[in-house]
């Protein structure tokens, strides 16, 4: 029996690596060949995935906002109706309310106005699908905009779809690209672990945070690299990715090292055509940097970086303290909110060893980069929010990391109980963060997280918990739209 038992899984587990096997001599170079059409049926997943994570990311009726993602909230607006890049209408209500506060840290002065100082490609992208809603408003006589009830509701039911639009259309897409390299069922399992049991959930998708928009580059550049690896099209889709991915945050411009190498290494042509789209972009962001903040990285405090918690520590002290605690800690570690990634470091163990695709040793080098750099210029602990959100721009990377070892777990039943349950803690912790946090104020009570960092290691008052036992957060924007379409009688009530 017990022979008949093994004989039945060597042909599953052979069938499972199959895929990933060839993908592996195909991404090395080793099977040259032109890109084929996606099939109709993976065309069909990817339009369910799409819609299955925008309705999903939307169901708790709600923005997680943040005062970050106020420029990204307005900016489309105010670019389509008043064609300026100005935050002054927005902001300058609110320091006169303050009494004598100081603009706020999203903000810098730029020829006598305030603007944002995070770079404007989130802004940018999502601009398009506010046309309609900016037409509507351009109509109104009074004019609603900009500082109506209607006007709020419509900012923040526009914030909500477009950033949930962006982590759903990244699920799809990375689902696309592992498709290139895996099975059907690997490439929809690590599509859903990325989009409903890792931060893409409760961070990237309710709020315009830049993460989104990084994300989905990030996505495109595996769908690119796994899709066209021996095509001349392929240098350019991928530096057009890591193009977008930079300007929306430049220190992703770590990446694009290994793969200038890669690409330039293998045919000089093929380097200046993964430059051509990084050249454009870069000039018109160091256009845009230079005329409205005199600075080539644009309007970004860098002085400021580190400037609060452990910026006291020396530099290795710092980084020793921010790479333990964007991993382990119970209120930022990586390993308590998506534990599934603990197989994902396994997965890219098995990639540096085999070497296999070419890049694959420099990329994970250039990971490890970008995280280092983070934690160490920056405050590890990402201020207020939910979870390790600095990792969440480097989640589709995870999720890829998956691929390589999902045959060894499924053959497993030991492994296989264990990764399963590490998906469910990290899906209920997703749900948690959707539906409950910020309730129970863990971020600010009883004292700043900000001001002290140590409560991110107290396991006896964790985020998540104190979010969970505090309720679900209250449908704030379902409750706008119906107080907002509520009927009202002209008629004086007794």
């Amino acid at each position: 029996m017990a022979k008949k038992a093994s004989q039945r899984k060597r042909p599953r587990e052979s069938a499972l690596r199959r895929p990933s096997a060839a993908s592996s001599d195909r991404l090395s170079g080793g099977t040259p060949g032109l890109p084929s059409a996606p099939p109709r049926r993976d065309l069909t997943y990817f339009a369910f995935l799409l819609l299955l994570l925008f309705v999903i990311y939307n169901c708790n009726f709600r923005t997680i906002r943040s005062d970050d993602s106020l420029p990204a909230r307005f900016l489309p607006f105010s670019l389509l109706l008043d064609h300026s890049l100005y935050l002054d209408q927005w902001v300058l209500p609110r320091l006169a309310q303050s009494q004598g506060a100081g603009p706020p840290s999203y903000t810098t002065n730029s020829h006598g106005h305030l603007m944002s100082v995070y770079p404007i490609m989130t802004t940018l992208v999502v601009t398009p699908l506010y046309v309609l809603p900016a037409w509507w408003l351009s109509r109104q006589s009074p004019p609603l905009y900009p500082y109506s009830h209607v006007f709020a509701v419509m900012v923040n039911t526009m914030e909500k779809l477009s950033a949930s639009l962006i982590a759903a259309l990244s699920g799809a897409l990375l689902f696309l690209a592992l498709r290139k390299i895996a099975s059907r069922n690997i490439s929809l399992v690590g599509a859903l672990i990325y989009g409903l049991a890792s931060n893409t959930w409760a961070i990237s998708s309710q709020a315009l945070w830049r993460h989104g928009l990084t994300e989905l580059s990030l996505a495109f550049l595996l769908w690119a690299l796994f899709s066209v690896p021996d095509s001349p099209r392929a240098p350019f889709w991928a530096g057009l990715a890591l193009a977008v991915a930079t300007a929306n945050k430049p220190l992703e411009a770590i990446l694009i090292v290994p793969f200038l190498l890669y690409f330039a290494r293998r045919q000089w042509k093929n380097g200046l055509l993964f430059l051509a789209p990084l050249a454009v972009m870069g000039s018109l962001v160091l256009a845009y940097n230079l005329h409205f903040f005199a600075r080539l990285l644009g309007g970004y405090p860098l002085s400021t970086l580190g400037a609060k918690g452990a910026s006291h520590l020396p530099l290795l002290a710092r980084v020793g303290v921010g790479l333990a605690g964007t991993m382990v800690s119970p209120s930022r570690g990586l390993l308590v909110y998506m534990p599934w990634t603990a197989f994902a470091f396994w997965g890219a163990a098995r990639l540096w060893k085999e070497k296999s695709p070419g890049w694959s040793r420099a990329l994970i080098v250039a990971l490890a980069a970008i995280h280092v750099v983070q934690v160490g210029a920056q405050d590890w602990w990402a201020g207020w929010c939910f979870g390790p959100r600095y990792l969440t721009d480097l989640l589709p990377f995870f999720a890829w990391f998956l691929v390589p070892v999902l045959a060894s777990i499924w053959a497993r039943p030991v492994l296989r109980a264990a990764f399963v349950a590490t998906v469910a803690i990290a899906l209920w912790v997703q749900v948690v963060g959707a539906f409950y946090y910020p309730a129970g104020n863990w971020d600010g009570w009883p004292v700043n997280v900000s001001f002290k960092t140590q409560r991110c290691w107290d396991w006896s008052d964790t985020q998540v918990l104190r979010s969970w036992r505090a309720g679900p957060a209250p449908p704030l924007l379902l409750q706008q739209w119906k107080s907002l379409l509520q009927p009202r009688s002209g008629v004086p009530q007794p």
